[in-house]
């Protein structure tokens, strides 16, 4: 009789499974709980920013206006509910659309602008208690940052989108989660994740923002997968490593299937996400301390400088060289208009990636002296430390040179509970007043004591 079946390990899929369907938050180290809440407090942040604020969240609540459909799930910054995966697919495009969400340099990857609408969405319509939405958070960025890791950088460099296509995964995972689905119903849905995943980096060339729907199309198709897989649909079991799956297709220059699930559930990569204190691209902040630094060894005055080179790792050089930024994202996106940001006015906040900001003729001018060169020796550390230097130079002859190692906001430079509340009042201030704004803070922060987490959603409708 064969028994090969039987005896065979299990797929990569299985035991990610098994990790989120008994993940338990009496089973997680406090520091891990405790990240949790620091994640729902900074994108609740980002998604209230980028509901008002920005092109791609204002497209998205007049998707939702327009759609005849009813529903229990917040859709923020408005009155309005929706469907779970409706309210997931806005709120995860306001999320990530003013580039202030978390992120992994491991992973290459934002969770938290899919991760947290999913799971705020379902959960509301599901009336999950807080505790039960931290172990759908937690389960989802664990899961997704593994997978990431595993694949990345090669993935990213070939010119995927990793918050489009890794976070599918997390956000079924959390979906999964809430839903009560078994190890064996959450395979099926990791399965048909993986043939959900999507997300390519075209807009880095012209500016164009579908890159903020890349989160919102995970949010919500990680609803959908999960809620398919309960009502019966299958996917394949091997869907990571299969001969077919996930990593020969996405990752055809090689992956590290190890990295899945080695520690799993003892070493948690949740706890080594970063958080923004700017709002562009993660590599854009590293030049923007960069520049900061040469002003504090020299006052340069834009007029005077001659040259200003940056040396750096491959991922900074293909996401974020962009002299000629056309647009608002192009701009966040752009190591060029960050750096002469800084030197021009000394700011690089959300006033300063506007329109008329990004038209400044003073600031293009200084841009277009920057230089950024692919540095081999930061090349070999990549991703820990994601090193830049920024070296500028005056026509006196004056210069400067700093180097960025871990830009704050980093877990060896993190941001403090506090840091991260000030950036949540900074970032609402035009868009919710102050009694709310504490409200919120209050009730994220303390989530795991919430009977019932719609209570905390109905404070992102107004």
């Amino acid at each position: 009789m064969e028994t090969h079946a039987a005896s065979a390990p299990p797929s990569l899929t299985e035991r990610l499974a098994r990790f989120a369907a008994s993940l338990t938050l009496e089973s997680l180290p406090e520091a891990v709980v405790h990240q949790a809440h620091r994640c729902l407090l900074d994108t609740t942040g980002a998604m209230l920013a980028g509901s008002r604020l920005s092109q791609a969240g204002q497209a998205g609540r007049r998707l939702a206006a327009g759609l005849d459909e009813r529903g229990d799930s917040a859709v923020a910054g408005s009155t309005m509910s929706r469907s779970p995966m409706t309210a997931a697919l806005v709120n995860g495009m306001a999320s990530h659309a003013l580039e202030l969400d978390d992120g992994s340099k491991h992973a290459t990857y934002h969770p938290g602008a899919s991760i947290i609408p999913a799971a705020l969405a379902l959960g509301q319509a599901k009336r999950i208690s807080g505790r039960k939405l931290i172990e759908a958070v937690v389960a989802g960025y664990e899961v997704s940052l593994r997978i990431g890791t595993a694949i990345n950088p090669g993935h990213y460099l070939r010119g995927f989108h990793p918050t489009g296509t890794i976070a599918t995964f997390g956000t079924t995972a959390a979906a999964a989660k809430i839903l009560g689905l078994d190890a064996e119903t959450t395979v099926n849905a990791f399965g048909l994740a993986g043939s959900l995943a999507s997300g390519i980096n075209q807009y880095e060339i012209d500016g164009s923002i579908s890159k903020h729907l890349h989160p919102g199309n995970a949010a919500r198709n990680g609803i959908l997968a999960a809620t398919l897989a309960k009502e019966g649909m299958t996917g394949p079991e091997e869907i990571l490593e299969g001969r077919l799956g996930f990593f020969h297709c996405f990752a055809p220059d090689g992956a590290d299937p190890s990295v899945v699930t080695d520690g799993l559930g003892q070493d948690w990569n949740f706890l080594r996400i970063y958080f923004k204190p700017w709002c562009s691209c993660r590599y854009v902040h590293y030049a923007i301390e960069a520049a900061q630094n040469d002003l504090a060894q020299h006052p340069f005055r834009a007029a005077d400088i001659e040259s200003i080179v940056v040396r750096t790792h491959r991922n900074a050089k293909q996401g974020s060289d962009i002299p000629d930024y056309r647009s608002p994202l192009h701009a966040r996106l752009s190591i060029q208009y960050g750096i002469a940001s800084i030197l021009v006015r000394g700011r690089a906040g959300l006033g300063e990636y506007e329109d008329d900001a990004i038209a400044d003729p003073e600031v293009r001018r200084v841009s277009d002296l920057v230089r950024i060169e692919v540095d081999e020796a930061i090349q070999k550390l990549y991703p820990n430390p994601r090193s830049m230097i920024v070296e500028i130079r005056d026509r006196s002859g004056n210069a400067a040179s700093a180097r960025i190692d871990h830009a704050k906001g980093d877990p060896e430079n993190p941001m403090t509970d506090d840091e991260l509340r000030a950036k949540f009042r900074d970032v609402t201030a035009g868009v919710i007043d102050d009694a709310r704004a504490e409200a919120i803070m209050k009730s994220a922060m303390s989530i795991r004591e919430c009977a019932d987490v719609s209570s905390f959603a109905c404070l992102l409708q107004f």
